[in-house]
């Protein structure tokens, strides 16, 4: 993605350098930002604000703690993180009573999902459930980090994790990926 050369010419604040690296790194943050907020019209804000960050404080990533790759992944996701905090329409813990509506499901087997799919039953996930979902599973954070970056507790991020889970059981079929995608 990104090698050390680079990433010494960034931090002498050389701009061709730098749109290096954007060109290099725009697909995978964008892939990252699609995940986590689902409002198309703030992708391109989030995007820049992450790129401004990252020239910012290139300075303080050392890559003796680890890869340029998956610092430049947790500045994108505490962005985007942020951004919830900001906007009226942060981060919504769904109450408990609302799990009762929610369909129960059987045990049934269910085949491997493709991308799209994936991407249609986490565009259909509740907020909430979403977003703890994305942290803990498929960015492998804690519940003591998600409790952290989104200020609960670690029990509360477990709750909607299992909640996350149930729901997509409830909605793992043919029928309701159909229903989801057409209401998007």
């Amino acid at each position: 993605m990104v090698d050390s050369a680079l990433i010494d010419l960034i931090k002498k604040q050389d701009q061709r350098a730098f749109q290096k690296m954007y060109e290099s790194c725009i697909r995978y943050v964008y892939a990252i930002v699609k995940r986590y907020l689902t409002n198309e019209s703030d992708h391109q804000d989030v995007i820049q604000e992450i790129f401004a960050r990252l020239f910012l404080s290139i300075n303080s990533f050392d890559e003796g703690k680890g890869e340029f790759k998956f610092w430049l992944r947790r500045l994108t996701i505490n962005q985007c993180i942020q951004h919830y905090h900001k906007s009226k329409d942060s981060l919504t813990i769904v109450p408990i009573d609302s799990e009762a509506r929610m369909k129960s499901s059987s045990d049934e087997h269910v085949s491997v999902l493709s991308k799209e799919e994936i991407v249609i039953y986490l565009k259909a996930m509740p907020e909430g459930y979403k977003q703890i979902f994305m942290l803990v599973v498929i960015d492998d954070y804690s519940h003591q980090e998600v409790g952290e970056m989104l200020n609960i507790s670690p029990e509360t991020s477990r709750s909607q994790l299992h909640r996350a889970k149930k729901w997509l059981r409830a909605n793992l079929s043919g029928r309701n990926l159909n229903m989801l995608a057409s209401g998007l």
